[in-house]
């Protein structure tokens, strides 16, 4: 099997995540009580047992910390981590200002339920007592606990925020996608390793207004995080974002602080699509083609095409509340689209630019007129014929683009298909 996924094998995953250019709400960190299981189970015994005498406080250099304010719950989630396990405090304060310096926060003013010890909800250990101080720091905010487990064991934590270094990204793509829903523009940054994503909320389709500053106040926090899919994002504590004009379309420069304290400084250069060098003509017929309405359900439409006698196989994903419409590269599903030249091409021809034209005819048949530009510098021209719909080409045609530069009678002659042209660009008879 290739390497994509059909929509519908997915369909049959429940636990598929859809990301990059879709919206999605990150999973926060904080884990209800009820999903915790504790190291040490408590004994039903009235057994007597000898008691060790008090040990000291083990010493815990937290080397991050992230704070973030749920309104939902009116709390402060503080999490001391040492990278390996860490600390969390669920202080109630039922206000979105941040902790107060120097005012220690006792176990009475925690949420237990969402303060605990460990690596991660399926090994906590509860605290019987805690303190957590927020203290000004010449880099931030620095932090001093005290705890002692269920199971005895006390720890005294530290933590010292260190100078902020700005890790600098050059993103590589950039989607904006208005959802009328919500009245918001979501515009996805990302490269190879990080992806940012930024839900401003304007209630006008218009596009973003170039050479503005969109903050985090513009933005909707829930939407808007850092982090390679929704199960491991990170919150912003800072955002901004501006669109600017560039050479070939929109560019973009963000600087975001995370919560974990982490600072980026993001920019996206738009770059002129290059020219085809070849045009591969596909036309898939009736046979030869599927199509998974997931529309209702998730948002997405594809249609996929194969030719069994070659192995020509294309996949094309969409963004959509519906099937038949007019779709960019910015609606495109990058995860559910790829195209394969043959049965032994598992690595496929990454996508530069798509453009389509879907067609609703009678009884539920549909044509996808595709240009899918390949990183291979060869346009293919695809149709998907999807139900009772007439198709006129069976076969894969190829029609040659290729510019040849040559000398003529001492002169330097362009040839292009059928065409010569001087070095002026001046067609030649």
């Amino acid at each position: 099997m290739k390497k994509v996924f059909t929509l519908a094998i997915a369909a049959m995953v429940a636990s598929v995540s859809f990301g990059q250019t879709l919206k999605s709400v990150q999973k926060n960190e904080k884990t209800a009580a009820n999903q915790k299981v504790a190291i040490v189970a408590s004994s039903t015994t009235q057994a007597q047992h000898k008691v060790a005498p008090k040990a000291d406080p083990i010493e815990f250099e937290a080397t991050s910390a992230s704070a973030q304010y749920y309104a939902s719950d009116g709390d402060w989630f503080i999490v001391l981590s040492n990278g390996t396990t860490g600390f969390r405090f669920d202080v109630v304060t039922n206000s979105s200002a941040p902790l107060e310096f120097d005012h220690t926060y006792t176990l009475d003013d925690m949420d237990p339920g969402y303060s605990w010890f460990g690596p991660n909800a399926n090994n906590a250990v509860d605290y019987s007592a805690a303190t957590l101080t927020p203290k000004q720091g010449t880099d931030g905010t620095d932090y001093e606990a005290n705890v002692t487990l269920t199971n005895g064991q006390s720890y005294h934590i530290t933590y010292t925020a260190g100078p902020k270094q700005t890790v600098e990204v050059v993103a590589t793509r950039a989607s904006a996608k208005y959802y009328e829903e919500d009245g918001d523009w979501y515009v996805v940054l990302e490269d190879a390793s990080n992806a940012f994503r930024f839900d401003i909320v304007t209630n006008d389709p218009t596009p973003l207004q170039l050479g503005h500053t969109y903050t985090l106040a513009d933005m909707v926090a829930g939407y808007s995080w850092y982090g390679p899919s929704s199960s491991s994002a990170v919150s912003y504590s800072a955002a901004e974002l501006t669109p600017k004009q560039g050479a070939a379309g929109v560019d973009y420069e963000a600087n975001v602080t995370l919560t974990n304290g982490n600072v980026y400084h993001i920019t996206y250069t738009s770059a002129p699509l290059p020219e085809p060098t070849e045009t591969v003509e596909v036309e898939f017929t009736p046979d030869e083609t599927d199509l998974v309405d997931a529309s209702a359900s998730q948002g997405l439409v594809q249609f996929s095409g194969l030719k069994e006698d070659t192995g020509f196989e294309a996949y094309v994903t969409f963004i959509t509340d519906q099937v038949a419409g007019e779709y960019t590269m910015e609606d495109v599903y990058p995860t559910y689209t790829a195209l394969y030249l043959d049965t032994d091409d598992y690595d496929g021809v990454e996508a530069l630019d798509i453009t389509a034209t879907v067609t609703e005819y009678d009884n539920g048949a549909y044509k996808a007129v595709v240009d899918y530009l390949g990183a291979n510098t060869v346009l293919y021209k695809m149709t998907f014929n999807y139900g009772d719909v007439p198709t006129a080409i069976n076969d894969i045609k190829i029609v040659s683009t290729k510019v040849v530069k040559m000398i003529e009678n001492g002169q330097v002659v362009i040839v292009k298909g059928d065409n010569k042209y001087n070095v002026a660009g001046q067609a030649i008879k």
